[in-house]
C-alpha cells in the first residue's frame, strides 16, 4: 500500500498504446490491452472482471481499474485525477488552437510542452479541475441528452442505460426526466478532470454498478464509433453527477437550465479549466507558461 502525495492527489492516465508525451512523475500510467506489461498498473490485475470488455468499452473499463487502484493502494487520497493518454484537462488555457470538430477543445502540440509546464497546468488550484461545460441548445434549437444522443448514436442505448440507472436508484423516477433533459453537457463527465476522492469514489461505483447490469442484460453489438456505446452512455451520467453536486454547492444556482455563478468567473476560480487534446501537428500554437 502506498500513500498519495502530499496533497492528497492520485492522478491516474488510461492508456492502451505506450504513452508518447512525458506526464509529470504524480500521473500514474493505468495500462489498458497492448499496453500492459509485467509489473505495470494493468487492467487485467486491477480490474479482471472489465479486461474482455475493453473493447466494447474503450477507456471507460481503465475508469474502474483506476477506482480499484485508489481503493487498494491509496485509501488516504482526499482527490483523484484522470486523464488520457491524449487528453487531460488544464488549470489554464495553454493552446489557441481551438478542436475544429469539438469547440469545447483545444489541440496542443506535444512538442510545446514539457513535463514541468503539464505538472503545472495539471495539478488542481482547489478539490475540482473540471473542463468547462457548454450548452446543447442554442437560439436556433433546443437540445437535450436524449436528443442528442439520438442525434449522433443509437437513442435505445441511452434509454437502456437510463432505466437501469433508476432500478438501481442511482437516479430516481423524478431525476430521469431531468437527466434526458439535461442540457449541460460536460465534457469527459467523471472521467476526465480532478474530483474529491469521496465523490468520485461513491459515483464511479455506482455508474459501474449501471455498466455491469448493461453489459450483461444487452448484447449490444454496434460497429465502428459506436461500439463503445455504454461508454457514451457514462460520459453523460457522470457528467450529471457531477453538475448536479456542483449545483448544490453554496454559491451556485440553475436558471433556465444555465448555470449562473454568484460572482464573475467563479466557475474558472472554483472548478474550471480546459479540455485540451495532444496532437503531433507542427501548425499548433501553444502560449508558453
Amino acid at each position: 500500500m502506498s500513500r498519495p502525495g502530499d496533497d492528497g492527489l492520485v492522478y491516474g492516465c488510461l492508456t492502451h498504446v505506450p504513452l508518447a508525451t512525458d506526464f509529470p512523475a504524480f500521473v500514474e500510467p493505468i495500462l489498458l490491452g497492448d499496453a500492459q506489461a509485467e509489473g505495470g498498473l494493468n487492467l487485467r490485475d486491477l480490474a479482471p472482471e472489465w479486461a474482455p470488455h475493453h473493447p466494447i468499452l474503450g477507456g471507460l473499463a481503465g475508469t474502474f481499474a483506476m477506482k480499484n487502484h485508489v481503493l487498494r493502494h491509496h485509501p488516504d487520497a482526499t482527490r483523484v485525477g484522470v486523464c488520457q493518454y491524449r487528453k487531460f484537462v488544464s488549470n489554464r488555457r495553454i493552446s489557441r488552437t481551438v478542436a475544429p470538430s469539438y469547440k469545447a477543445m483545444d489541440l496542443v502540440s506535444r512538442r510545446a510542452v514539457s513535463r514541468e509546464l503539464l505538472a503545472d497546468v495539471m495539478r488542481p488550484r482547489s478539490d475540482w479541475l473540471l473542463a468547462r461545460p457548454f450548452m446543447l441548445s442554442n437560439w436556433r434549437k433546443h437540445s437535450d441528452y436524449l436528443e442528442q444522443y439520438g442525434r449522433v448514436h443509437h437513442p435505445e442505448d441511452l434509454l437502456r442505460f437510463t432505466a437501469e440507472a433508476v432500478e438501481q436508484q442511482v437516479l430516481d423516477k423524478v431525476e430521469a426526466a431531468r437527466f434526458l433533459n439535461e442540457e449541460q453537457m460536460l465534457p469527459g463527465g467523471i472521467e476526465l478532470g480532478v474530483f474529491p476522492a469521496d465523490f468520485w469514489l461513491r459515483s464511479i461505483t455506482a455508474i459501474e454498478g449501471v455498466v455491469r447490469a448493461c453489459v450483461q442484460r444487452w448484447t449490444v453489438a454496434r460497429e465502428g464509433y459506436d461500439a463503445r456505446a455504454w461508454a457514451f452512455c457514462v460520459e453523460r451520467l457522470g457528467g450529471y453527477l457531477v453538475l448536479r453536486h456542483l449545483r448544490s454547492l453554496p454559491g451556485t444556482e440553475l436558471r433556465l437550465f444555465r448555470l449562473r455563478w454568484a460572482a464573475p468567473n467563479h466557475w474558472s476560480r472554483r472548478f474550471g479549466g480546459r479540455l485540451n487534446l495532444l496532437t503531433d501537428d507542427a501548425d499548433d500554437y501553444v502560449i508558453g507558461a
